[in-house]
Protein backbone atom coordinates (compact mmCIF):
# COMPACT_ATOMS: atom_id res chain seq x y z
CA UNK A 1 0.00 0.00 0.00
CA UNK A 2 0.84 3.59 0.09
CA UNK A 3 1.73 3.47 3.42
CA UNK A 4 4.77 0.96 2.30
CA UNK A 5 6.11 4.24 0.11
CA UNK A 6 6.80 5.93 3.23
CA UNK A 7 9.34 3.29 4.69
CA UNK A 8 12.27 4.78 2.96
CA UNK A 9 11.36 8.27 3.89
CA UNK A 10 11.12 7.90 7.23
CA UNK A 11 13.97 8.96 9.90
CA UNK A 12 16.01 7.27 12.09
CA UNK A 13 15.67 7.41 15.53
CA UNK A 14 11.50 8.37 15.41
CA UNK A 15 8.09 7.42 15.94
CA UNK A 16 5.66 6.88 13.70
CA UNK A 17 1.73 6.85 15.06
CA UNK A 18 -0.23 4.63 12.88
CA UNK A 19 -4.50 4.89 12.47
CA UNK A 20 -6.21 1.63 13.38
CA UNK A 21 -6.36 1.23 9.46
CA UNK A 22 -2.88 0.16 9.42
CA UNK A 23 -2.62 -2.54 10.82
CA UNK A 24 0.02 -5.09 9.35
CA UNK A 25 2.37 -7.18 11.28
CA UNK A 26 4.62 -7.07 7.50
CA UNK A 27 4.34 -3.40 7.74
CA UNK A 28 5.06 -2.75 11.24
CA UNK A 29 7.99 -4.99 11.41
CA UNK A 30 9.85 -3.54 8.25
CA UNK A 31 9.08 -0.10 9.45
CA UNK A 32 11.09 -0.91 12.42
CA UNK A 33 13.62 -2.71 10.84
CA UNK A 34 14.12 -0.55 7.64
CA UNK A 35 16.51 2.00 9.91
CA UNK A 36 17.86 2.80 13.50
CA UNK A 37 15.41 2.99 16.32
CA UNK A 38 12.52 3.39 14.22
CA UNK A 39 9.36 2.52 16.21
CA UNK A 40 5.70 2.62 15.73
CA UNK A 41 2.57 2.90 17.90
CA UNK A 42 -0.96 2.25 16.73
CA UNK A 43 -4.44 1.88 18.33
CA UNK A 44 -4.84 -2.03 19.02
CA UNK A 45 -7.75 -3.60 16.97
CA UNK A 46 -10.74 -5.31 18.98
CA UNK A 47 -10.14 -9.48 18.93
CA UNK A 48 -6.50 -8.41 18.95
CA UNK A 49 -5.13 -12.44 19.45
CA UNK A 50 -1.59 -11.90 21.89
CA UNK A 51 0.17 -14.27 24.23
CA UNK A 52 1.62 -12.29 27.53
CA UNK A 53 5.17 -12.96 27.47
CA UNK A 54 5.75 -10.63 30.64
CA UNK A 55 3.58 -8.34 32.44
CA UNK A 56 4.66 -5.11 33.63
CA UNK A 57 1.85 -3.94 35.60
CA UNK A 58 -1.73 -4.86 35.22
CA UNK A 59 -1.78 -2.20 32.27
CA UNK A 60 1.35 -2.51 30.77
CA UNK A 61 2.32 -6.02 29.20
CA UNK A 62 5.16 -7.31 26.48
CA UNK A 63 2.99 -9.50 24.36
CA UNK A 64 3.66 -12.07 21.59
CA UNK A 65 1.86 -11.19 18.26
CA UNK A 66 1.21 -14.58 15.40
CA UNK A 67 1.56 -13.83 12.05
CA UNK A 68 -0.93 -15.12 9.42
CA UNK A 69 0.13 -17.57 6.73
CA UNK A 70 -0.88 -14.29 4.28
CA UNK A 71 1.11 -11.84 5.74
CA UNK A 72 4.17 -14.09 5.58
CA UNK A 73 3.73 -14.61 2.04
CA UNK A 74 2.86 -10.85 1.55
CA UNK A 75 6.30 -10.21 3.74
CA UNK A 76 8.47 -12.63 3.38
CA UNK A 77 10.88 -11.47 5.80
CA UNK A 78 8.32 -11.21 8.70
CA UNK A 79 8.95 -13.94 11.21
CA UNK A 80 6.10 -16.45 12.58
CA UNK A 81 5.89 -14.27 15.79
CA UNK A 82 6.77 -10.50 17.00
CA UNK A 83 6.81 -9.06 20.30
CA UNK A 84 5.26 -6.15 21.19
CA UNK A 85 4.07 -3.86 24.06
CA UNK A 86 0.12 -4.10 24.60
CA UNK A 87 -0.51 -0.31 27.25
CA UNK A 88 -3.92 -0.12 28.70
CA UNK A 89 -5.53 3.04 29.64
CA UNK A 90 -8.91 4.80 30.05
CA UNK A 91 -9.18 7.79 28.81
CA UNK A 92 -12.17 10.20 29.07
CA UNK A 93 -13.99 6.93 30.59
CA UNK A 94 -12.85 4.67 27.37
CA UNK A 95 -10.63 1.83 27.44
CA UNK A 96 -7.49 2.85 25.39
CA UNK A 97 -5.51 -0.24 23.76
CA UNK A 98 -1.95 0.98 22.56
CA UNK A 99 0.48 -1.38 20.56
CA UNK A 100 3.76 -0.28 20.19
CA UNK A 101 7.63 -1.01 19.33
CA UNK A 102 8.61 1.05 22.17
CA UNK A 103 9.10 -2.35 24.74
CA UNK A 104 11.69 -0.94 26.81
CA UNK A 105 10.01 0.43 29.88
CA UNK A 106 12.99 1.93 31.19
CA UNK A 107 12.97 4.33 28.75
CA UNK A 108 9.50 4.35 27.82
CA UNK A 109 7.36 4.74 30.51
CA UNK A 110 3.86 3.76 29.66
CA UNK A 111 2.08 7.32 30.98
CA UNK A 112 4.39 9.16 28.55
CA UNK A 113 3.61 6.64 25.71
CA UNK A 114 -0.30 7.21 26.36
CA UNK A 115 -0.17 10.75 26.47
CA UNK A 116 2.11 10.98 23.70
CA UNK A 117 -0.85 9.25 21.78
CA UNK A 118 -3.45 11.48 23.24
CA UNK A 119 -1.68 14.05 20.59
CA UNK A 120 -2.50 12.33 17.59
CA UNK A 121 -5.69 13.25 17.94
CA UNK A 122 -4.92 17.03 17.84
CA UNK A 123 -3.10 16.36 14.30
CA UNK A 124 -6.80 14.60 13.41
CA UNK A 125 -8.68 17.71 14.76
CA UNK A 126 -6.06 19.82 12.80
CA UNK A 127 -6.86 18.14 9.46
CA UNK A 128 -10.59 18.32 10.42
CA UNK A 129 -10.60 22.03 10.69
CA UNK A 130 -8.63 22.42 7.25
CA UNK A 131 -11.31 19.88 5.55
CA UNK A 132 -14.63 22.04 7.71
CA UNK A 133 -13.02 25.28 7.74
CA UNK A 134 -10.47 26.47 5.37
CA UNK A 135 -12.35 24.52 2.91
CA UNK A 136 -15.54 25.11 3.99
CA UNK A 137 -16.72 21.11 4.28
CA UNK A 138 -16.53 21.35 0.24
CA UNK A 139 -15.43 17.33 -0.60
CA UNK A 140 -13.32 18.44 -3.67
CA UNK A 141 -10.85 21.55 -4.50
CA UNK A 142 -11.69 24.10 -7.20
CA UNK A 143 -8.33 23.27 -8.75
CA UNK A 144 -8.60 20.77 -11.22
CA UNK A 145 -5.16 20.47 -13.02
CA UNK A 146 -2.70 19.05 -10.84
CA UNK A 147 -0.01 21.95 -10.77
CA UNK A 148 -2.89 24.20 -9.51
CA UNK A 149 -4.42 21.32 -7.13
CA UNK A 150 -0.76 21.52 -5.63
CA UNK A 151 -0.66 25.21 -5.12
CA UNK A 152 -4.27 24.81 -3.41
CA UNK A 153 -2.94 22.19 -1.06
CA UNK A 154 0.22 24.79 -0.24
CA UNK A 155 -2.13 27.35 0.31
CA UNK A 156 -4.64 25.85 2.61
CA UNK A 157 -1.32 24.70 4.45
CA UNK A 158 0.02 27.95 4.70
CA UNK A 159 -3.09 29.51 5.41
CA UNK A 160 -3.58 26.99 9.04
CA UNK A 161 0.29 27.44 9.77
CA UNK A 162 -0.15 31.32 9.90
CA UNK A 163 -3.24 30.83 12.45
CA UNK A 164 -1.35 28.18 14.63
CA UNK A 165 1.21 30.97 14.86
CA UNK A 166 -1.16 33.45 15.62
CA UNK A 167 -2.29 31.53 18.01
CA UNK A 168 0.80 30.38 19.60
CA UNK A 169 2.11 34.33 19.72
CA UNK A 170 -1.67 34.95 21.82
CA UNK A 171 -1.45 31.97 23.92
CA UNK A 172 2.51 33.04 25.28
CA UNK A 173 1.01 36.37 25.92
CA UNK A 174 -1.51 34.74 28.20
CA UNK A 175 0.07 32.21 29.87
CA UNK A 176 -1.25 29.17 28.34
CA UNK A 177 -1.13 26.47 25.98
CA UNK A 178 -1.34 26.79 22.47
CA UNK A 179 -4.50 24.50 21.99
CA UNK A 180 -6.25 26.20 25.04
Amino acid sequence: GLAEQLISDTPNHSLTLFGRGFYSLGLLHQWQLAGEERHWMIPARKGLQFDVIKSYSRVDKQVRLRATPQARKKFPELPEEIEARLITKKVKGKECRILTSLTDVMRYPSDEIVDLYSHRWEIELGYREMKQTLLNSEYTLRSKRPDMVEQELWGLLLAYNLIRVAMTEAATRKGIWPNQ
